[in-house]
């Protein structure tokens, strides 16, 4: 008999005044949150009904299921000859029907019986049932990778992970999930619910996570050909609920907080290697990238920060370079700095009088390479030829200026003698 009560009982409206809560109703909420957040197990023995209840807002989420012959003082029965949990003595369709049953509802009722479970594994003994479970909330989140990537879940601190189920394989009524164009999908489901395990191993408590998705990490249930893919129901709750709990997931390790690194890597073809810091650069890089698509504004506003940092530094380093290059060259010249236009006519001013000296320097040493050339007597009529040359235009110098002189006179005498006559 299995029953469902979670579509009958009325939510209170948004629009309706929420009262305090009293004493009771706090109970009540720490009752609802310890039991979405802890594991439960539940026991019976043959002709005792099994029964699985969840609180409202959640629903059976089923672990494992066991029936067979184990402990030997669960049931009142003689110790059995086989040992505890021997799958050889159980049966294994324990799990699927229980699945069948009770998943997805609040509540369930089985009544325990090898007929349940088809064909009797241990005849003439006593046997039980034994399942773990949990109560998802009916506000989760579900995640999917195909078969051949990575899953990475992540929560945000203070919140970690808390793992409801996961299944790998494929399922009917999902063909566009994972869709493959080379092998048409099974005309039946062929799912893996012990990947739950695997999962919950490697992310359970933690703030983020990675597991690779394939045949290598997980038993393939499909035929060979058939795509499958990885998925996983989980939610972020509060470290210190958590902790309260279940502290066994905390004595174990330090934090909850565990790099990515350390946990499940996608298994290498033969012959292949991969760097020591690969998984951390890509960790990162993946990390990096989550970020930027969850806060845009904020990677953004960085980069423009980023940008006008830059800017600023470099115009303050421009300016500094522009200030000492003047004060050095007002240091050097004894003087403030010029005008442009003075500066370029000093310059040009500069530049024709090293032009005008390097002239002279050149005819200086053209005139001592032609007088090397020359012998000596040469040299010396050269030079009296020079003296001669000198004498002669100083003496027409003078003649000149007395010819002047005299016509200067010439035209006083004239200018008074004609003043006179009138």
């Amino acid at each position: 008999m299995i029953s469902d009560t979670g579509d009958a009982d009325r939510q209170p409206s948004r629009l309706e005044p929420q009262p305090l809560l009293p004493d009771s109703a706090r109970v009540d909420q720490t009752y609802y949150l310890s039991r979405i957040i802890t594991s439960h197990s539940a026991r019976a023995c043959d002709g005792h009904p099994l029964r699985l209840h969840c609180p409202r807002h959640s629903t059976i989420s089923i672990q494992s299921a066991f029936y067979g012959t184990g402990e030997a003082t669960l049931c009142g029965a003689d110790p059995p000859l086989r040992a505890h949990n021997n799958h050889s003595c159980s049966a294994f369709t324990a799990l699927q029907k229980l699945l069948s049953e009770c998943q997805s509802y609040r509540d369930c009722q089985l009544p325990v019986n090898h007929l349940l479970f088809g064909k009797d594994p241990c005849p003439g003994t006593t046997k039980y049932l034994h399942v773990d479970y949990k109560c998802k909330p009916t506000e989760h989140k579900r995640h999917v990778v195909c078969d051949g990537g990575m899953m990475i879940l992540r929560c945000k601190p203070p919140k970690v992970l808390n793992i409801y189920a996961a299944v790998y394989g494929r399922s009917l009524g999902e063909s566009g999930t994972c869709p493959s164009h080379l092998t048409r999908p099974p005309p039946f489901e062929c799912l893996n619910h012990e990947a739950v395990h695997l999962v919950s191993k490697s992310c359970y408590g933690k703030q983020k996570c990675a597991v690779a998705v394939g045949n290598q990490t997980f038993r393939d249930p499909c035929f060979p050909g058939t795509r499958k893919y990885l998925s996983v129901v989980y939610s972020c709750v509060p470290q210190t609920l958590l902790k309260e709990a279940d502290p066994r997931i905390f004595s174990s390790t330090p934090s909850p907080t565990v790099d990515t690194e350390k946990d499940v890597e996608e298994p290498l073809p033969k012959g292949s290697k991969r760097p020591v810091n690969s998984g951390a650069m890509m960790s990162n890089s993946l990390l990096t990238y989550a970020y930027i698509r969850e806060h845009p504004e904020m990677a953004a506003l960085l980069f423009t920060s980023s940008v006008c940092v830059g800017l600023l530094l470099t115009l303050l380093a421009v300016s500094v370079r522009v200030t000492c290059r003047w004060s050095r060259v007002s240091r050097g010249d004894g003087r403030a700095p010029k005008s442009r236009s003075q500066t370029v006519n000093h310059h040009h001013h500069h530049h024709q009088q090293e032009e005008e000296e390097e002239d002279d320097e050149d005819e200086d040493d053209g005139e001592e390479t032609e007088s090397s050339l020359i012998s000596a007597t040469e040299r010396k009529a050269i030079q009296d030829w020079e003296e001669v040359t000198y004498v002669s235009e100083a003496a027409e110098r003078a003649e000149r200026i007395e010819r002047r002189e005299m016509i200067i006179q010439e035209i006083w005498m004239n200018a008074y003698l004609n003043g006179s006559s009138c």
